[in-house]
């Protein structure tokens, strides 16, 4: 008797359920899947509806996919002027994508939070903090990010 098993993916990013809260409080749970790392994170529902954060994974991802240096999945985006934002950048290497998880706190970006080209508070990739700690970091691969956009963009029929 053959049996199908679930394969997880190596890299997702999604919103997990309905919004909870109220008012400025209101958000959605959500998780990214970085190989056999996942994190859940709650991301704010005051400028940004769950289709906004999709649409902008998938744009992230493919601006990745077409061969672009870095992109930034936003995970947290309360408004433009907001204390911090939270994202995941992804610096391309070849065929090599390296993700780290990145707090983008006001006083140290140049002028307002860009979402709509996020990846300009990127910088480069560092291996290690000021203080020389090691920064978490993760592995996927280009393949990886395209099985992604395979899952996650919505279907047109033929």
């Amino acid at each position: 008797m053959r049996t199908e098993r679930s394969i997880s993916p190596v890299f997702d990013i999604e919103l997990l359920g309905p919004p909870e809260g109220e008012g400025n409080g209101l958000y959605s749970w959500g998780r990214i899947t970085l190989g056999r790392f996942t994190e859940e994170f709650q991301a704010p529902l005051i400028d940004w509806a769950p289709g906004d954060y999709a649409a902008q994974w998938l744009e992230a991802a493919d601006r990745l996919a077409k061969g672009a240096p870095v992109a930034v999945f936003v995970t947290h985006m309360a408004h433009a002027q907001a204390d911090y934002h939270l994202g995941w950048p992804a610096w391309r290497e070849g065929d090599r994508v390296l993700v780290q998880e990145r707090l983008f706190l006001r006083e140290q970006l140049s002028g307002a939070f860009d979402p709509e080209n996020p990846e300009v508070h990127a910088g480069e990739r560092h291996e290690l903090s000021a203080q020389g700690v090691r920064i978490s970091q993760w592995e996927l691969t280009v393949r990886d990010v395209i099985a992604f956009l395979d899952r996650r963009r919505p279907r047109v029929p033929a």
